[in-house]
């Protein structure tokens, strides 16, 4: 078995919660990460029922027609702490072990303060809701495929999917560097020694976007520059009518 598992996801996908859980209960690792940081766990715990109160207020002062948009529902789950977080820890919780939050924190420290005044005010929603609305299921169930087909041909991506240069900005790669020296930090710090927790299982699942379980592109992301440790990589899926939640990479 692997000793370093890495689970790419769907941000915000409302059905990732329960399939996350399933599969982590299935691998039953030793210890958890999460593509998190601790600033943000901790602001986001801080502010996240002021911030769905004020969006409560300010869709309620929409025109009629704009208030059931698609866009503001992924707002509404964008403000939630991650499911990826809450799920780990949970089972972090209940099963006596380690949970991680690992991420840089540049980030969040930088975006999150700006929410409450730029990005649930009036003058967003309203631009937010001028774009055409579309189906939300479609939407993750579309985002699903995106992911198979990068993960599947990094190298040969359709147009659409240009985005998928990021790791070649500097600031996402040192992003993804800071993630692969702090995965590295846990492996040889002795927290995955068998019998230190109630699990013996020496395996340490990291829960990250799938994008970051991209190989061999022309950017170096974090399953290339964990590539030593031999990872095995899955794919939180939309599988409705098969057994399997997931797609191992």
């Amino acid at each position: 078995m692997f000793d370093l598992i890495l689970i790419g996801t769907v941000h915000l996908d409302p059905e990732g919660r329960k399939d996350l859980y399933k599969i982590i209960e299935n691998l039953r690792p030793g210890i958890l990460t999460v593509e998190i940081s601790k600033f943000s766990v901790r602001y986001r715990l801080s502010n996240q029922g002021k911030w769905l109160f004020r969006l409560k207020n300010l869709i309620y002062k929409l025109p009629k027609e704009r208030r059931i948009h698609s866009r503001l529902k992924l707002l509404e789950l964008q403000l939630h702490l991650p499911f990826e977080w809450e799920v780990a820890y949970r089972y972090s919780n209940i099963n006596n072990i380690p949970c991680l939050a690992i991420d840089s924190g540049n980030l969040a420290r930088n975006e999150l303060p700006l929410w409450e005044n730029e990005v649930l005010s009036r003058k967003n929603l309203l631009k937010i809701t001028d774009e055409p609305d579309f189906d939300l299921d479609n939407h993750f169930s579309e985002c699903h495929s995106q992911a198979k087909i990068a993960l599947k041909t990094p190298n040969h991506l359709p147009k659409p999917m240009h985005h998928l240069s990021w790791p070649s900005d500097k600031f996402w790669e040192r992003r993804e560097k800071t993630l692969a020296y702090r995965i590295r930090r846990i492996h040889g710090s002795g927290l995955l020694n068998p019998g230190s927790y109630s699990r013996t299982s020496t395996h340490h699942v990291h829960i990250c976007g799938w994008m970051h379980l991209i190989a061999r592109s022309p950017w170096k992301t974090l399953t290339d520059l964990l590539s030593d440790l031999t990872p095995m990589r899955i794919l939180l899926t939309r599988m409705r009518n098969r057994e399997s939640n997931h797609l191992i990479i």
